[in-house]
């Protein structure tokens, strides 16, 4: 996934925030799956409530995330490319 490639969340899917620091879960509603979310995670769901770029959302999580690790941005793309191969999430990628 390029980082240039806008993500937004799947209107199929619904969230349910867990008590802290527990994260989330996710419900797919065509599905009917269950998934759940760490606190990095969840803070990838909120930044994309909205259309986001996916530099703007490594930026995200590295901004609110204290003391993130260098491959924080190799985190989000598996996280992100895992999202979009379960249909959490709408990637499109930006044509040259």
């Amino acid at each position: 996934m390029d980082s240039t490639a806008s993500v937004k969340r799947n209107p199929q899917v619904v969230a349910q925030q867990l008590a802290e620091p527990e994260g989330a879960v996710l419900l797919h509603l065509q599905t009917g799956a269950y998934h759940g979310l760490n606190q990095v995670g969840l803070i990838v769901w909120e930044l994309i409530e909205t259309e986001q770029r996916v530099a703007d959302i490594v930026d995200g999580v590295r901004e609110r995330v204290v003391d993130a690790p260098p491959q924080v941005g190799d985190d989000v793309h598996r996280f992100l490319e895992m999202a979009a191969d379960r249909d959490l999430v709408i990637v499109t990628e930006q044509s040259a």
